[in-house]
């Protein structure tokens, strides 16, 4: 009966996370609705003094790969310790774990042998895999969750970067991002392509553009699921809530996602995730405007994002003269910090020219005006 139940929960959680969850931008719980508060996920344990974390070796390990013990409980501990630090910053008085205490577990055989009561004496399991396959986490209703990992035993190359994905999957998130033509959308979605490619829940974020450079953190909305987690379970938020006034509840996939996604995408994240979500989404609106009025070229602008301005005035559809609620035009932006550079590549732009050409006629006008 437990080998049934067992193998049932397993069965919920790949189809969860990998056969059933739409793909798309902005945070995506694994399961939607109120099934969510069934699940046994880290979001759930967050207040307790300590947790408790099994590590194992699959049973295809030689001696010489069982050598890292500290360096992969460290890493573990690093992995936590990020989905965790944007609930401290929420609410420095409330206690959240910050200790985590090891448990050296028997060697995974295989699902059929596996030691139940193990499993149930933990809140986080992670197996190391010394054979390369595809790493995965598992949550469901009987177990805590579980993380797979595939990579050998050494931290370095891309072990953080997928330990870390593969935690947010056990804290309770889901994949957010499948690029065209690398990875498909298993939602089942038509044509869903997230538009987050910085977030490190992204199905994405081993291709980054810039070289073979690796996530090995968490982006800003990363942070805001965990928080959006937090106060679903802790607080009782409405599920279609999504607490930031820059973030839209999108029915199709049932999370959250940004308003103006390459607002968002220019204000908080690296040029290169700028680049892609351009290049991913070519009917993308290059002008809309924030609650402030700003653009994505004024926060190219002010992160002083050349090569993205760059891209953004060769668009047929840019409107390089729209101003923000203070009035102020991304050139006037660029010329109140200095930005010598930014400056020519925006009077280089017809547009802008002509906006220009316009104020100094009207001026020129008004100061005519006063003198008689």
């Amino acid at each position: 009966m437990k080998k049934v139940r067992y193998i049932f929960s397993i069965l919920v959680v790949v189809c969860l996370l990998f056969s059933a969850t739409p793909v798309g931008d902005g945070f995506i719980p694994p399961i939607f609705g109120p099934q969510l508060e069934n699940l046994k996920q880290l979001i759930t344990e967050i207040n307790k003094p300590q947790w408790k974390i099994g590590y194992r070796y699959d049973v295809d390990c030689k001696p010489e790969d069982r050598q890292n013990d500290e360096a992969l409980k460290e890493a573990i501990s690093t992995s936590l310790r990020m989905w965790l630090a944007p609930l401290k910053e929420l609410n420095p008085d409330r206690p959240i774990v910050d200790k985590f205490v090891y448990e050296l577990q028997a060697d995974f055989i295989s699902r059929e042998l596996e030691d139940l009561e193990e499993r149930r004496a933990v809140d986080l399991q992670v197996t190391f895999g010394c054979k390369k396959g595809v790493s995965y986490a598992a949550i469901g209703i009987i177990f805590p969750p579980a993380v797979f990992m595939k990579l050998g035993t050494e931290v370095k190359g891309d072990m953080l970067p997928v330990l870390i994905h593969e935690v947010g999957h056990a804290m309770g998130l889901a994949d957010t991002y499948a690029r065209p033509g690398v990875m498909r959308s298993r939602g089942g979605l038509k044509g869903t392509a997230g538009i987050q490619p910085a977030s490190i829940m992204s199905g994405h974020f081993l291709f980054l553009p810039d070289g073979d450079k690796l996530l090995d953190n968490i982006s800003e909305d990363d942070k805001r699921g965990m928080v959006w987690l937090y106060k679903y379970f802790d607080e009782g938020l409405a599920y279609e809530d999504c607490f930031f006034a820059d973030y839209i509840f999108e029915e199709e996939t049932e999370g959250c996602r940004p308003r103006h996604p390459l607002i968002f995408e220019t204000k908080h994240n690296p040029p290169a995730s700028v680049l892609q979500l351009l290049k991913d989404d070519p009917t993308i609106d290059i002008n809309a405007q924030d609650v402030s009025g700003m653009t994505a070229l004024h926060y190219a602008v002010m992160n002083e994002y050349e090569e993205v301005v760059i891209t953004l005035l060769a668009h047929k559809d840019i409107k390089p003269f729209l101003s923000d609620k203070q009035g102020r035009t991304a050139l006037r932006i660029a010329r109140e910090r200095g930005l010598d550079k930014i400056i020519a590549l925006l009077l280089s732009h017809p547009l802008t020219l002509a906006v220009e050409a316009t104020n100094k006629l009207t001026t020129t006008w008004g100061q005519l005006k006063s003198a008689r």
